[in-house]
């Protein structure tokens, strides 16, 4: 018989007789022996317990089952099958990594503040409605169609007389008495614009084309009641200016005069002239004068008696003491005369008055338009 020592399983010798053994014959006659039983089935060993959920524990060990106790029979009963092995217990399986924690996602950034509108610029108050702007002047009525160029003299007698050729002849006189009338008849000034002719002394006339002309009577008495007498006479814009002791007067149709400005210290006989855009004007102080809207007046300095010649004002001595037109000097002489020249140097008698009708003065000449002959 084995003995089966600790856990180290072993295996009983098997015996090769049935399971009841048969009495043999004592080989020397003694007496036989009991037959023994048969062996006691090894008992299994116990189920190892599961072990708990953790680490894996290490396999347990399978105890052989112990072999059975020998019979009696020299070749013994199979000894008892050890017990199984427990079988170790499973190792515990790790407890699971702790998840982290979702990160954090970044704190949204609080929307920016919208931004407070700009400002427009500050709606401006409604502009004051501007002033009407003045009404232009009227444009300058056109010259009558079929009208020529021509120049016009006044003077003594009331002559008025025309040219058309730049001064070379003269005709289509017109007068009130003869032999140099003075005062009353005498025309001192002339002037030219928008269809009209405007002479003045004394007296008013006017005319349309140049040839036949109305008498408005003496000033004082209807025109320019505070005024006896105009010596200077321009048109600018669309209004004609007239000058009385160094007082100015304009008036739109030649006939109703509103006084305007006071030019300075012109003393008597007062000329007026507009020409290389300005208003000139000069008396018998011979101070020159000019202005741009005949309202506020400067002197001229270094030109006495300014005189337009040349396209430039000069004194009147400079001007060889004529009007000049378009490079043409002329000049009124006594007993009705006029005296042209085309260098200022050479004169020569262009008219004779036969009436001696005198111009007033050289300056006593404008341009503007007539009827053709």
């Amino acid at each position: 018989m084995f003995a089966c020592l600790g856990l180290i399983a072993c295996t009983g010798a098997v015996s090769d007789h049935p399971a009841e053994g048969t009495a043999g014959a004592p080989p020397d006659g003694g007496t036989a022996g009991v037959v023994g039983g048969p062996g006691a089935a090894g008992t299994s060993g116990a189920a190892g317990t599961t072990g708990g959920a953790g680490n894996t524990g290490a396999a347990g060990n399978s105890g052989p089952g112990l072999a059975g106790a020998a019979g009696t029979d020299p070749t013994g009963v199979a000894g008892t099958t050890g017990s199984a092995g427990t079988t170790g217990a499973a190792g515990t399986t790790g407890a699971g990594g702790t998840t982290g924690a979702a990160g954090r996602g970044g704190t949204t950034g609080a929307a920016g503040t919208t931004g407070t509108a700009g400002r427009g610029g500050a709606t401006g108050s409604a502009g004051t409605t501007g002033a009407a702007g003045t009404t232009g002047t009227a444009g300058t009525t056109g010259d009558p169609a079929g009208y020529v160029p021509a120049l016009v003299g006044v003077g003594y007698g009331g002559i008025r007389i025309v040219s058309r050729d730049g001064g070379k002849t003269w005709g289509d006189r017109a007068y009130e008495t003869t032999n140099g009338g003075d005062d009353d008849v005498l025309l001192r000034a002339i002037a030219y614009g928008k269809g009209l002719w405007i002479a003045t002394g004394w007296k008013l006339w006017t005319s349309t084309d140049g040839v036949k002309w109305t008498d408005h009577g003496k000033l004082k008495d209807g025109p320019v009641k505070s005024c006896a007498i105009i010596e200077g006479l321009a048109y600018k814009d669309n209004t004609f200016f007239g000058v009385c002791d160094g007082n100015v007067f304009r008036s739109s149709d030649g006939l109703t005069w509103t006084k305007i400005s006071t030019i300075g210290n012109t003393g008597s006989h007062v000329y007026l002239d507009y020409r290389g855009g300005k208003l000139v004007a000069y008396g018998d102080t011979k101070t020159s004068f000019q202005s741009d809207d005949a309202v506020t007046w400067t002197t001229m300095a270094g030109i006495e008696q300014a005189t337009y010649c040349e396209n430039t004002w000069k004194s009147q001595t400079d001007c060889k003491d004529s009007s000049w037109f378009d490079g043409t000097y002329l000049r009124a002489d006594w007993q009705g005369k006029i005296a042209r020249s085309t260098n200022g140097t050479s004169f020569s008698t262009v008219y004779n008055d036969d009436q001696k009708n005198t111009l007033y003065q050289s300056r006593a000449i404008a341009a503007g338009f007539v009827a053709p002959r």
